[in-house]
């Protein structure tokens, strides 16, 4: 196998979960050397995706092929951003290879029973355990879809709402931990055994990691988040910070431990905790305010009250918005 064989070889493997460790790292590491690497693999995502989506009319109707074949030796030549691409093989070549990758997703769903649990807004938090003794914390509102039986497929999770996740390590066959990778609307979400939280409010959805390393891709990048990262999507543009990730389990355990927290900290944990718009006004009144310290409040009600006399502040919520005053003038 020579060493473009190799590399389509890793990128298929990293696309279909099926990456070990090493090879997980030694994909980082490509990735990371050239924009054009980025762009690469976003262009050989896509057509593993519109593949898996068509993989029944590609076997029967060789149009899909010939157009998907056509769109993508097309785009070779020159990207969009004027980038040229180094051959490699023919895009065309990729596709045929990514047949391995559209079979790969449709045996997912046919190789086990899918699960799917669901939380109504008017229902508590719920536990669910899932086959490999990974752990989810279900916001009310939220709901998973995943396989019965871990060892027949890959560990993905889909995601629709707010959880908080405890990844099992697992190891495959031949010794290697397996990857478990949570989609959402318009995230992946690739881990090996940690514990993190994801939660979506509207279009914009965040990832917070408590332990271990994530891995959060969108349709257009690609980040790596290690223990107080965080990483919200907004506008379509992944937006790194550092925070206190246990504040962002106060939902899920009713214990909120501030540590010099800021009134924009407080603002985001609010959208994302509640799926709430906030609204601060006079910002600048609170310009010099941090909080420290921890508050327990089972509710949204809760913990709207603690934070009044904290902020020195009246807090209001009218259907989906809270809005923050200062008591001062």
């Amino acid at each position: 196998m020579n060493q473009d064989e190799a590399t389509y070889t890793l990128i298929l493997k990293y696309i279909e979960g099926k990456a070990s460790e090493d090879e997980t790292a030694q994909f980082l590491q490509w990735l990371d050397q050239s924009p054009e690497n980025k762009i690469l693999y976003f262009k050989i995502k896509d057509a593993a995706e519109t593949l898996s989506k068509n993989e029944s009319q590609v076997s029967a109707d060789p149009q899909v092929w010939a157009s998907i074949t056509e769109k993508y030796n097309r785009e070779e030549k020159t990207d969009k951003k004027g980038i040229k691409f180094p051959k490699l093989w023919s895009y065309a070549a990729a596709v045929i290879l990514l047949t391995g990758a559209a079979l790969f997703y449709a045996r997912q769903y046919n190789a086990s029973t899918w699960i799917t649990v669901q939380v109504a807004k008017n229902e508590t938090m719920k536990k669910v355990l899932l086959p490999d003794h990974s752990q989810v914390w279900l916001k009310p509102g939220s709901s998973i879809h995943y396989p019965s039986n871990f060892e027949q497929v890959a560990r993905i999770i889909n995601l629709k709402g707010d959880g908080f996740f405890e990844v099992a390590k697992q190891l495959d066959s031949h010794g290697n931990r397996k990857s478990f990778t949570i989609k959402t609307a318009a995230l992946s979400i690739s881990v090996l055994g940690t514990s993190f939280n994801v939660q979506q409010h509207g279009e914009e959805e965040g990832v917070v990691v408590n332990t271990g390393v994530v891995r959060v891709e969108s349709n257009t990048q690609v980040t790596t988040l290690h223990p107080g990262n965080k990483v919200l999507l907004r506008n379509k543009q992944l937006i790194p910070s550092q925070v206190n990730a246990s504040l962002y389990k106060g939902w899920m355990t009713g214990n909120y431990e501030f540590n010099n927290t800021s009134i924009e900290e407080i603002r985001e944990l609010l959208e994302l905790t509640y799926n709430v718009t906030v609204k601060i006004d006079q910002p600048e009144q609170f310009k010099n305010i941090r909080l420290s310290g921890r508050v327990v409040a089972k509710t949204e009600q809760e913990f709207l009250e603690l934070l009044k006399p904290m902020l020195s502040a009246s807090i209001v919520k009218q259907q989906n918005t809270i809005t923050i005053k200062p008591n001062r003038l």
